[in-house]
């Protein structure tokens, strides 16, 4: 599964952000990350709605984190960009959950979306920090993860 390139760009800018560990510029952000600077701009809005950046404007303005980064989750990320994150399109009402089938498949999804709630909860800033510091790969991460 790929991310969508708003959670792609923004788990980028968080990270880079705890890396540097003060005020960083959309600028220097955009050209380090590969992120179109427009696009960031617009990211760091809903960043900062959520509680996760500060963003100063003007001449020496700039982003810095709100949290420490063992304090910022993956799924907090994912939320800043989701406004309907937990909400299906078009959810099974009435009469389709009340059938054995309905009830069956709602219940799958909301499963679904609890195991992904769950797991990228577990999952902070700090821990991804942490992986690319100690090289690790997908399984030693996996294994960190659930083990903590």
């Amino acid at each position: 599964m790929k991310l969508k390139a708003s959670i792609d760009y923004g788990v980028r800018a968080m990270m880079y952000l705890a890396i540097k560990g003060g005020t960083c510029s959309s600028k220097e952000i955009a050209e380090h990350m590969d992120i179109p600077r427009d696009y960031l701009i617009q990211l760091g809005l809903k960043l900062r709605n959520a509680g996760l950046i500060n963003a100063r404007p003007g001449k020496n303005g700039g982003y810095t984190l709100a949290k420490e980064p063992s304090e910022v989750s993956i799924h907090q990320i994912v939320a800043a960009f989701e406004e309907t994150y937990k909400d299906p399109r078009h959810p099974l009402t009435g009469k389709h959950v009340e059938d054995t089938i309905g009830g069956k498949v709602a219940n799958a999804n909301a499963l679904i979306s609890s195991s992904v709630d769950m797991f990228l909860g577990r999952i902070t800033i700090q821990d991804l920090l942490d992986a690319g510091e100690q090289k690790e790969g997908k399984k030693e991460f996996f294994s960190r993860i659930q083990g903590e």
